[in-house]
Order: structure tokens, then sequence, then C-alpha cells
């Protein structure tokens, strides 16, 4: 390795021990400070010649790859690699940031409608048929262990969730020859006239990768993520900010070889800001202050609509234009229950047309609670099993199920459809116990007949006459009774309300 390594680690640890808690404070979610540092050891452990890039530009290339969540140089992941490149312009050689076909399928899969992502290789023995007017592809590989041939074509294909269902978005093919072509016109890394780097290593990842880059990306959704990763593919950032936006701070060097007028690469039309826009941190803060008020789309355009006289999308606004709406924002009052009162009850102060946005917005917040809730229920296949473990004792009616769940849990229960999987959980533990219990008894109690689901429902009226609760009753009859009232013996529930009517037990 080059004598410059130690130097560049020690800068590397320096620089992150300097910044630590910037970098936990906007790091995605899962990226640590440690795993910063290792990815940076894996990088220089792969490509050695790191050592001789100017630093600055591989802890760029580093901060690019942790904001966008991608592990660079693991090879196993295959998301991203740092490698050396010839700066002409400022005669140095700079660390490039280089994305893979996977890592470009992760940031794909970041967009909720995308359920699915494929780029493959068509070779001679494949059975390949495509139709893009009819939506029909047959791809079929030969029996295992025949030698598929050499490669004829790249194809790529993504499954997308619409309002109606999941729809499959086709790319047009290319062959062996456009790829070739593709890759002499756009390839960055060329010596003595010929290609060099990832393009001559490694065609056939660098093919499937462009046919997400090239040709995918412009029919599917783009998450923010994934439109960042287009904007520094194949380049070059010396900037080290963990709050930068990667896409502003990235610059794009052209081959030694090439004349600086000359196109190096394939545009793709991304929805950047232009220039002067707003900064990455004003973009952060607008979104979260939209999400604390609880807006919609449309309340959130008719806020910057009126604010700047235009309505216009956050990424749209320039910087001037994002500090005004970030300002009227902060000026609404995060959702109360008591609608347009701020917390310490002073009234919130008239907003033009959309005045009532906090009540809106407190409507929303309890929209997206109910959601929240929603999210949080049981599995069918928690609710199945708790349902056979009933049945088998007798219990189906539905009152009778939402009873015995609720007598388990120890909170009343009003719909089967709001059992959380902890609450599940719970239910079929006990149920389960219960079942064990009565299959080591050698003789069942009461002939192992359990109370009908009229009887069990006669005590529960006569409890809930007196004013009682089900909660109640189930901690009542279970200190009674040491048993719970749904698996009690006729006898021991005659018992009980025998007590229960002569006043022996009160809710």
């Amino acid at each position: 390795m080059s004598e410059r390594l130690p130097a560049l680690i020690e800068e590397m640890n320096t620089r992150i021990g300097r910044q630590t808690d910037e970098f936990e404070a906007v790091l995605p979610r899962g990226v640590t400070v440690a795993q910063l540092k290792q990815d940076a050891l894996n990088c220089l452990r792969v490509t050695p010649k790191l050592a001789e890039c100017f630093i600055p530009s591989v802890l760029g290339g580093l901060m690019t790859c942790a904001q966008l969540g991608l592990r660079p140089g693991v090879a196993g992941l295959g998301h991203a690699w740092l490698l050396p490149m010839k700066n002409w312009k400022e005669r140095r050689t700079d660390a490039q940031v280089i994305i893979g076909y996977r890592g470009y399928s992760d940031l794909a899969y970041r967009h909720p409608k995308v359920v699915a992502v494929q780029s493959n290789i068509v070779r001679r023995g494949d059975m390949f048929e495509m139709d893009l007017g009819q939506d029909l592809l047959v791809h079929r590989m030969p029996t295992l262990g025949t030698d598929r041939g050499p490669v004829l074509g790249f194809y790529a294909l993504a499954q997308i969730q619409g309002e109606y269902g999941t729809q499959r978005i086709l790319t047009e093919p290319m062959s062996q020859a456009e790829m070739q072509e593709h890759r002499d016109k756009y390839a960055m890394a060329k010596k003595d006239g010929g290609v060099v780097g990832p393009w001559r290593d490694h065609f056939n990842e660098m093919g499937r990768k462009t046919m997400i880059r090239v040709r995918l990306v412009k029919s599917i959704p783009v998450a923010l993520d994934l439109a960042t990763g287009l904007a520094v593919d194949e380049g070059v950032r010396t900037d080290f900010d963990p709050s930068a936006d990667p896409a502003r701070v990235t610059e794009r060097i052209e081959p030694e070889e090439t004349e600086p007028t000359q196109p190096i690469r394939e545009s793709v039309t991304l929805r950047r800001p232009p220039t002067g826009g707003l900064t990455g941190d004003q973009d952060r803060r607008i979104i979260q202050l939209v999400r604390e008020r609880g807006l919609n789309k449309e309340q959130a355009l008719a806020l910057v609509k009126e604010t700047i006289g235009e309505a216009k999308s956050a990424r749209q606004l320039t910087e001037d234009e994002a500090n005004r709406v970030i300002a009227r924002l902060e000026a609404i009052p995060l959702p109360t229950m008591e609608g347009d009162v701020v917390q310490d009850g002073r009234p919130a102060p008239e907003r033009g047309p959309i005045a009532d946005m906090p009540r809106q917005a407190s409507d929303r917040a309890d929209a997206l609670n109910d959601a929240a809730q929603q999210a949080n229920r049981a599995s069918r296949g928690q609710m199945n099993k708790l349902h056979a473990l009933l049945a088998e004792r007798g219990i189906t009616d539905d009152n009778d199920v939402r009873t015995a769940i609720s007598d388990v849990v120890g909170v009343e229960i009003t719909t089967r459809t709001k059992v959380t999987p902890a609450q599940a959980h719970e239910v079929i533990d006990h149920y389960e116990r219960l079942k064990e219990s009565t299959e080591q008894q050698e003789t069942p109690r009461d002939d192992g007949q359990l109370v009908r689901a009229d009887v069990v429902a006669e005590v529960r009226a006569e409890w809930q006459a007196r004013g009682g609760t089900i909660p109640q009753l189930t901690k009542r009859f279970e200190k009674a009774m040491s048993v719970s009232h749904l698996a009690a013996t006729a006898a021991e529930l005659a018992a009980f309300l025998e007590q229960l009517r002569a006043e022996k037990h009160q809710p």
C-alpha cells in the first residue's frame, strides 16, 4: 500500500471524530459513525490506490454513500465503490463514487409504490420473447447445467403498486452491441484510446446497472434517494459536511483524454431544484414542519401559495422562499384537542384562506393515529390460531370470543379487528397453557364439559346488571373460583351465580 495510507486513515478518524454528534444526527437510521469508519477501511482494502487520492474526495465519497444508506466496498452487497479517477483540471487523482446495479435496486425500492425491480442478462441459449405493446415477457433459461452461451443483450423490469393492482413496467432491451456502443460513448475511465475501469472489468454488471439508471428510471416512480443517486453516480465530492445535499456538492470530472466541451455521460432528467434553490436543511425542515402539523398535500400547497404567491413543491422553492415558508409553518400551532387554540391557551392568529388549518391538522393527526393503530393489529395467522384454540373450548360466538379475549388481556375488546399482536400472543399463550393443563389431568372436571355459551352469558348479564364490567368479572371470578369463568365447570359457575345473587360478590 501507498505510504499515504496511514495519513489518510489518521485524517479520516480525526475528521469523523471531530463531528461525531453532527454525523449521528443526520446519518440514515441504522448507519453509525463506527460503520462509516469501517466502510472507509473496506474501501482502502479493496482499492489500495485510494490512498493516493485527494483525501477530501475520499471522505466526501464516504459521506455520500452514508447519506444514501449504501455500503461502499462490500462485495457481497454490491452497493457502491470508490475508485481513483484522474482529475485533469486540478492535476490530481480524486475518489469517484460508483453506484452498482444492486445499489440502484436498493434505492428504487425506497419508493412505496415500487414492489419489484430486476435487471437481467439474455444469453444465446435462453428462450426470450418480449412484446412491449402486449406487455408480454417470456424469459426461460435452459436446463440446469447447460451452457447458456454468450451474452446477447440486457433488459430491466419493475412491478409498481397502483390504485387498481400491480402493474409491470418493461424497458426496451439493449443488445450487446448497443451496450458496447453506450460504453464507448459514456465511459469516464479511458486510457490509450481504450476503456478501463469497471466497464472493462465488470461489463455485465455495468450493463445491468445501465438498464436501471438510463432506461427503467424514466418509467417508474422515483424516490428522493434514487434521484440523488442518479445525480451523484460517477461524481466526485470534496465536501464532508453531513448536512449538505450530496447532489449539490458533487462535481463531475471529465476523462483526461476528453475535451471539456464534450458530453461525458448520457443525461438523465432529474427533478432537482435549480441553482440558488433551497438547501438540504431547509428541505428537511419544511418536511418536518408539515408532518408535525398534519398537513396534507393540498393544504401545504395552499400555504405556500398564500405565502409566496405561487403554488410550488418544496424542492422548487428558492432559498429565500423556503425561509418565508418555514417561518409561516412555525407560526402555525401544533394540533391540539382544542382545535384553534395554542397550547398556552392563547387563540391562534388569523391566517387568511387557511385560517382553519389547525383544526384540519388536528383531524389529520387523528387520521394518522387511526392508521397507526390499524397497522398495529394482530396478523391473520395469529387470529386464526386464536380462534382455533377458542373453538376447541366451545367458544365460537362473536360476543363470547371478544369476552374471552377481554378476560385474558384485562381490557374490554369491542371488536376483534382491534386486537394487537401482543394481545393475540397473550391470549394464545393462555389457552395453550390451559389446554396443556387440561390434557394432563387424569379425570376432566365435570366430565370435561365446559359451560355452554348461554350459561356464560347469564353470568355476565347478572354481573353487568349490577353495574360491573367484563374485566371486573374476570378478576372477581378467578379470585373466588381460581379459574376463568369461560373455563369453569357447570358446578363452579352455578356456585358463583348463587353467591352473586346472594350479594356475596359485588362490582
